[in-house]
């Protein structure tokens, strides 16, 4: 009997090393195919989640893939800190191997980013600087009107629009000019900072003000990626 349960044990602990060293190969392969079809400039962390993982491949069906980047370049913007989650995803053996053609496919995708100030800042009209004031910005300088560059102190909100961040104006202050309409300057305030294409197909849904930069969240349903 003692030997039946060493044999046992020994079995088990050999197939945990099994799951575990195959989960580890899947992983990279994913990075590796994540990293070609979206040019990052590294490979991307992979974690795939649950156990054990070889009852999942048999099956095609994995509970959840989580993806992970430090940098990613989105519209001429740099995402940092990416975190995107993919729910239900689906892939033959092949595919999670390396050697299958087709498309890896996940049901949901869930993810969010950081994006710097400065990439607001660079799209301001020259002279004008930026900083958090809750949750939305404030911003101040010299704004260009009619050849003349005056003194602005405004505060903008971010949203989104269908092609990335939208900024506008809730409040402009421009001493000495009370009596033009706002409009008249306030409309070099309205910017959109691109974001409408993004990696694993991902929709802006979200952002948010931060001390650190602009949290950005998006998501996207019947999401194709990792092509062999």
């Amino acid at each position: 009997m003692r030997k039946l349960l060493i044999g046992v044990a020994v079995l088990a602990v050999l197939l945990v090393a099994a799951d575990r060293i195959s989960v580890a190969v899947a992983e990279n392969q994913i990075s590796d195919r994540l990293a070609s079809a979206y040019g990052l400039p590294g490979k991307p962390g992979v974690s795939i989640t649950g156990f054990p993982f070889l009852t999942q491949v048999a099956a095609g069906d994995y509970r959840q893939i989580d993806v992970s980047a430090s940098q990613v370049p989105a519209d001429g913007a740099t995402l940092h800190d990416l975190k995107v989650r993919l729910s239900g995803v689906h892939a033959t053996v092949g595919q999670v191997l390396g050697s299958g053609s087709s498309m890896v496919t996940a049901d949901r995708a869930a993810g969010s980013a950081m994006v710097g100030f400065g990439t607001v800042d660079r799209r301001l009209p020259g002279g004008l600087r930026l900083h958090p004031d809750g949750k939305n910005l404030s911003v101040s300088g010299r704004l260009a009107f009619h050849g003349a560059h005056i003194p602005v102190s405004a505060t903008v909100a971010v949203g989104v629009s269908d092609s990335g961040i939208r900024v506008s104006p809730v409040r402009v202050d421009v001493p000495g000019l009370t009596g033009l309409p706002v409009s008249a300057y306030s409309s070099q305030l309205h910017i959109v900072v691109p974001l409408s294409t993004l990696p694993l197909h991902l929709h802006l849904t979200s952002v948010h003000v931060t001390p650190d930069g602009l949290r950005i969240a998006a998501s996207a349903r019947h999401v194709q990626f990792a092509r062999g």
